[in-house]
């Protein structure tokens, strides 16, 4: 069994020795992060449908994705979502104006995933700490979190490979390209903002198996900058992740012990990561002065 992280310091112990088997002396020194329950640990409560770690909100269509169901929820998937797209785009229009923010498909997705639209954009953070709130922010309940470790680097290099066995970038793309091209060039070279476009359109040969790929987003408003926010878009491997059978090259975990949330959470607290920092503005910092003074006062009885 592994061990559960009871402290902050335990926490960041797990996570440097995580950090050194996912990482080399001479790669990129650069891991994501991301916050789940311990979805292993709740199989044995009653009344709890077991659950897939790791799917963005467009494939999750219950607690448990079988894998007989993997065509059928990428085809309904791949129907819904143009619908969806049309439907944003209409009612976006304002909001990008205001913002300033460019009106291309990319923000768009990136926007729908921001204000709560099922995507194919599953949440990820370059900040340690910040994963770590969210895995203890609800502190009221004791189950076990678990945070995941991801390299990027490599989980591109292994996606780009599925297409292109000699492809050796770890490249993290910042396409704002969406307009069709040939994948290769004339001369036979890789076009990377083509197989970007293919994962923001749904355009995938049958053939060919599109596992998840890491992307950085515009920083559109201050939260998202806070979070230091970051995605994995999946294509066609519904469960391109969990089930990826190359992950133990990209992919590790920690698990939180849940009936100490409430001491890390507070710990957080010491080190300046809170509801405030978390979620910048006038709402959040007085969800954080309420919540300081309500320790203090908790403290005191």
């Amino acid at each position: 069994m592994d061990k559960k992280a009871e402290s902050l310091s335990e926490i960041i112990e797990l996570i440097k020795d995580q950090f050194k088997s996912l990482v080399k002396e001479d790669d990129i020194q650069n891991l994501w992060f991301r916050a789940e329950k311990d979805f292993d640990s709740l199989k044995e409560e009653a009344n709890l449908e077991p659950f897939t770690p790791l799917l963005p909100n467009a494939y999750r269509y219950s607690g448990r994705v079988e894998k007989n169901d993997y065509e059928r929820i990428y085809l309904n998937t791949k129907d819904i979502e143009s619908n969806l797209k049309a439907e944003f785009s209409r009612n976006s229009m304002m909001f990008l104006n205001q913002n300033r923010i460019e009106n291309n498909d990319w923000n768009n997705y990136f926007l729908m995933q921001h204000y709560g639209l099922n995507t194919r954009l599953l949440d990820w953070t370059e900040s340690a700490l910040v994963a770590i709130y969210f895995a203890v922010q609800d502190d009221s309940k004791s189950n076990d979190s678990k945070i995941w470790i991801l390299n990027p680097h490599i989980l591109n290099r292994l996606t780009y490979q599925k297409y292109v066995a000699k492809f050796n970038s770890t490249m993290i793309y910042f396409s704002q390209n969406s307009t069709k091209k040939n994948l290769f060039d004339e001369e036979g070279k890789f076009d990377i903002d083509e197989f970007c476009r293919m994962y923001l359109k749904m355009d995938f040969d049958s053939d060919k198996k599109a596992f998840p790929l890491a992307i950085y987003p515009y920083l559109f408003d201050e939260r998202m900058k806070a979070q230091k926010a970051c995605f994995t878009i999946f294509g066609n491997e519904v469960n391109g992740l969990f089930n990826n059978p190359n992950k133990e090259h990209f992919l590790k975990s920690v698990i939180i012990d849940g009936n100490k949330k409430s001491d890390i959470k507070k710990e957080l607290r010491w080190m300046g990561i809170s509801e405030e920092s978390v979620y910048p503005g006038l709402y959040s910092d007085c969800k954080s002065i309420q919540e300081k003074y309500k320790m203090n006062y908790l403290e005191k009885i």
